[in-house]
Parts: C-alpha cells; structure tokens; sequence
C-alpha cells in the first residue's frame, strides 16, 4: 500500500476567502455575540516581549500589551506605554510574542471529548489542553464531527465551565450517496451516529439548513469520498455540492472540501468551495510533480484557501509501514503544491487534522511547512490569512488596540527557528491565560 492509498483510506476519520465580505462579517459577527457570553477577564500587561504585531510587521522589542475587560487597549513599547498600578503583570522577557494560533483543521472526536454534553469538565479541559492550547490555539476549526456534541462543548467553553478555545464547527459532514468512507464507518456503528450520506441536492440543503440554523460554521463536503473497491474515489455529484455551498453562502458561512483526487478538485472548484481541507497527494491533481498551472490558475480564480495538514502524511506513513522512498514522494509532492500555491497567492490556513491523528505536537508540521513557506508566511497562515478569510480581521489575527487580547507568548524566536511555534510559554484568549507557565 502506498502513502497515497494509506492517506486516502484513512485520512479523515479514524475508527477507535475570504468567501466574500458580506459572508465573512455576518459569520463573524455571529461568533463574536455568541462568544460575549464568556466572563470577562483581569486587567493585564504582558511586559518586555520581543513582539510580531503581524506577520508583516518589523519587531517590537521590549514591548508592552495592556489588557482590559478581554481587549487590547494599550501596545507599545516600555518607555512609552504606560501601565496603571494593580495591574497583574506577566514579565516575558526573553519570550516572543504574537497573536493567538488558529488551527484550521481539527475533529473534536477523541474519546475523551465524545461525552461533551455531560462529560466531566476536568477530564474534557485535559483533553483540549493537550491537543489544542497547550499548543497555542486560541481559536479552532472543528472540520468534521457530531453537531450534537460540538455544541455541546461549544456551551460549556463558553460558559466559562471548561478553559478552552474559541470553536468554530461544521459540525457533521456530507458524504455522497453510498459514499460513506471506508474508514469510518466502523466508527460510525460504534458510536451509533447516523448516516451522513445525502442522495439529492433537497436533501443535502434541508441538512445543511437544519445544522446551520442550530449554530453550526460552515459546511464540510466529501467532493471525493473513498470507497474502497474498485471505484476507489467517490465524486460527490456536482448538484448536491453546488446545493450545499449555496446553503451555506445564503447564511454568510463558508464551505470546506475534502478532495481527494483530481475529480474531487474540480468538484470543489466548480461548487464554489472556499476551503481545501487538504492537497492531493494522491494523484498531484493529474500532474507528476504537482498541481499544474492550469490547476492553480482554475483555484486561485475562485479563491480558494488551502489547508496542506502535511505532517497527516508522515503520520500515516509510519502507521502502515510506508517505505521511506515513498514517503519521500509524497511529501515532495505536496510541499511543491503548497510552495506554489502561495507564491501564485493562494492563500494558506494552517491546520493538522487532529482529533483524527493524535499527533498534537505541532513541531513537525512547522518543520514541512518551512521548506515550502517562510516563517512570516507560517505565521500569516495562523494568524492573519484565517481571521481574514472567516471575517474576524477587526478582531482577531494580529496585536493592535481594540482587538481580542488573544496572544500566544513563546519560548523561541520563529525568525530564527520555524519550529519556535511549538515552543509555547503561555496561551491567552480573550485576556486569560488558559494554558501555560503564567497560569493563575
């Protein structure tokens, strides 16, 4: 079997755009009411930082960050930033700060996060802290799960019961008719989940509106599912993926794809998709050494963003015994997906599809990503590229007066080391330090 026959049999489950200005304010402005539920925080001042306001901004030494009622009111530098008396100060120098870390690709399906509803806060917290903030996410996208329990835990995070990041859910997926992947549907019988296979565009739609209505982000299509078998990889029919992109739209929410192959891509570009949740390494869209021009022309047309999850690769590689010289193949494919993508200005958002992979450590996919992208780049696709394509750039995605006070302090300086992303110190949402050394 080789790494692309392993990625594509297991790569989204395992069995234990900007999508247009009016989208992204009306998404945003949703989420953002509905996370004002949470309690405000302290008045904090994080002092001495070597800080990056934004991937494309010059450095600010010993910087100053002043916190008030979950906002940034005050950034500067210490001589010319003043902090009032009985402010609680975290002293980070010699620590390099940014602002918070989205993932843009997770499952919240561990077994330790499939009770949320009722599930123990303590035993629910520890598990988000090890996959997610104790990584420097302040902010997730959950790709795939039940709607039920994302809700759920959506609920209590925001209630301030359990520490955790701000999700974001499309909640459960749509598959095509006789679609259900290979490898999930042992999951699905033993977790007793319904069918997520939908056979006509009425029927993905009324789906769709249904999970929308009761809260969920966006939508997740297979455009190609893998069956197995002699079909191998499953198209989704364009008609149904048109239908529940266009539902999605009229709600101001965007559209993930799954594509699997060249088939599923073109799927997704001609439903108007917003997200690629991953590259193909199966078949390099068609072309040896990649996506060809002609590909990326067709992708950069309609905007989309690209999710690359490329240490997904390595992990099911070393799962199935993949050898080394095909494992090699695959990951130069993909790098040169991704390199090419970005310089023809395609937009990156990171993510590592965990919850499928229980590889939490995020210090692998920065080491890949940097041979195809600098770390400015990185950072962008954690920060700025994501808080812009879902509507949050007046809020999120960089540190300047007025925005969310979501911050990540690091051990390392990712300028000189892309893999400092992993090396965090602190995670900060919304003013409160959830996870780290400076934790109170």
């Amino acid at each position: 079997m080789t790494i692309r026959t392993a990625l594509s049999w297991m790569s989204e489950w395992r069995p234990h755009v900007l999508v247009g200005l009016v989208i992204g304010v009306s998404f945003a402005a949703n989420v953002l009411a509905r996370d004002s539920q949470s309690p405000a925080a302290q008045e904090l001042a994080i002092v001495g930082a070597r800080m990056y306001p934004s991937p494309d901004a010059a450095p600010v030494e010993d910087s100053v960050v002043v916190i008030e009622d979950g906002r940034i009111v005050r950034v500067g530098t210490r001589s010319n930033t003043p902090v009032s008396p009985g402010v609680h100060l975290i002293d980070a120098r010699g620590a390099v700060l940014t602002a918070g870390f989205w993932n843009n690709h997770i499952h919240l399906m561990t077994p330790d996060q499939l009770d949320a509803a009722t599930g123990k806060a303590e035993k629910l917290q520890a598990s988000l802290e090890a996959m997610l903030t104790r990584w420097g996410f302040t902010t997730v996208f959950d790709i795939a799960s039940s709607t039920d329990n994302a809700l759920a835990l959506r609920r209590r995070i925001n209630s301030g019961e359990i520490a955790g990041p701000t999700i974001l859910t499309v909640g459960d997926p749509f598959f095509p008719k006789d679609g259900t992947p290979i490898y999930v549907r042992e999951f699905f019988a033993a977790h007793g989940w319904p069918s997520d296979e939908v056979a006509t565009p009425e029927e993905a739609a009324a789906r769709a509106a249904h999970q929308l209505d009761r809260g969920t982000d966006g939508v997740k299509l297979f455009a190609g599912a893998i069956v197995g078998g002699k079909a191998g990889v499953l198209p989704m029919r364009l008609d149904i993926a048109k239908a529940l992109v266009a539902e999605a739209h009229r709600r101001g929410k965007p559209a993930f794809a799954h594509p699997s192959n060249l088939a599923g891509l073109n799927v997704a570009i001609e439903s108007g998709v917003d997200v690629l949740a991953h590259t193909t390494a199966m078949d390099g869209g068609g072309v040896p050494g990649g996506w060809s021009k002609e590909l990326i022309s067709r992708l950069r047309k309609h905007n989309m963003a690209l999710i690359p999850t490329m240490s997904l690769f390595e992990v099911e590689a070393h799962r199935t015994g993949e050898s080394p010289d095909d494992l090699a193949q695959a990951i130069a494919m993909i790098t040169t997906e991704v390199k090419n993508y970005a310089a023809a200005g395609g937009q990156i958002l990171f993510g590592t599809d965990v919850g499928y992979t229980d590889a939490f450590d995020t210090t692998e996919e920065y080491r890949l990503m940097s041979a195809a992208l600098d770390w400015r780049k990185i950072l962008d696709s954690l920060t700025t590229a994501p808080a812009a394509r879902f509507g949050f750039a007046t809020r999120k995605g960089a540190i300047a007066k007025g925005m969310d006070a979501d911050l990540v302090l690091l051990n390392a300086d990712p300028a000189q080391d892309p893999t400092a992303f992993a090396r965090v110190r602190d995670t900060i949402r919304g003013g409160r330090v959830i996870w780290g050394r400076d934790l109170n």
